[in-house]
């Protein structure tokens, strides 16, 4: 496999997890994403992936997939220079 998909693809992850962080969905990040549920069903995986990539598609480049490290609105909230996150319009005031 060519290098910069393989580079592409860890930071696309690591910007996944980093925007879970952010919004406070860790424990479901390890339950859906690393698949550390047993007892979770496909479809909440799914629904889960497709939740938190939309997110993630409006705060993050998801086609070039740069460095997360540098994305202003993947740092934490108390971090200096960290910026909001921008919701899709079909969530109403940032409901997840």
């Amino acid at each position: 496999m060519d290098a910069e998909k393989i580079v592409r693809r860890q930071n696309f992850k690591l910007a996944l997890e980093m925007i879970c962080a952010k919004i406070g969905k860790t424990k479901e990040y390890w339950w859906y994403i690393r698949r550390r549920n047993p007892d979770a069903t496909i479809s909440q995986i799914a629904d889960f992936k497709k939740k938190m990539v939309r997110l993630l598609a409006f705060n993050y480049d998801v086609h070039r997939c740069p460095n997360p490290i540098f994305n202003a609105r993947l740092k934490p909230s108390g971090k200096q220079g960290a910026e909001d996150l921008r919701y899709p319009p079909e969530w109403k005031n940032g409901e997840i």
